[in-house]
């Protein structure tokens, strides 16, 4: 239980501070340490860059925290990798798949087997911005975890 106290004050501190849109909330009345980080985990999303697939550097954190929720629970994640809508859909499909690909392949970096992670990409479908703005567009280039 400490174990998940400590990573749900690290997943607290750390995401907000990478510039997720949805900042870690601490854990509301009636909400477990553990029902918490599992709420940050497949809310927190990790961003890009336009045309990139790389994962920037102010976004390692979360995927650090993730690796650590990951190493802290028995469970399967679905890397969904998204675009914004500038571009063709057939690049935007590819650019998401290589976005899910970068992280799914940083976690194995991070001792998360392979195994325990897919990939879907789903392009420019499903904004969680419908905005034209830089800042709606950066919402939109992302991967999103689902547990499964």
């Amino acid at each position: 239980m400490k174990k998940l106290l400590m990573l749900a004050a690290v997943l607290a501190l750390a995401l907000p501070l990478a510039g997720c849109p949805k900042p870690v909330t601490p854990a509301t009345s009636g909400e477990s340490a553990e029902e918490a980080l599992r709420r940050a985990f497949v809310n927190e999303h990790v961003l890009f860059d336009f045309d990139r697939s790389n994962i920037r550097s102010d976004q390692v954190s979360v995927v650090q925290a993730k690796a650590a929720y990951l190493n802290q629970v028995n469970i399967n994640a679905e890397l969904q990798g998204y675009a914004d809508e500038r571009g063709t859909v057939a690049y935007n499909m590819a650019l998401s798949d290589r976005r899910a690909k970068s992280v799914k392949n940083y976690l194995g970096t991070l001792g998360i087997a392979g195994s325990r992670l897919t990939t879907t990409a789903y392009g420019e479908s499903n904004p969680v911005s419908s905005g034209t703005t830089e800042y709606d567009y950066q919402l939109n280039r992302r991967v999103e975890f689902v547990i499964r």
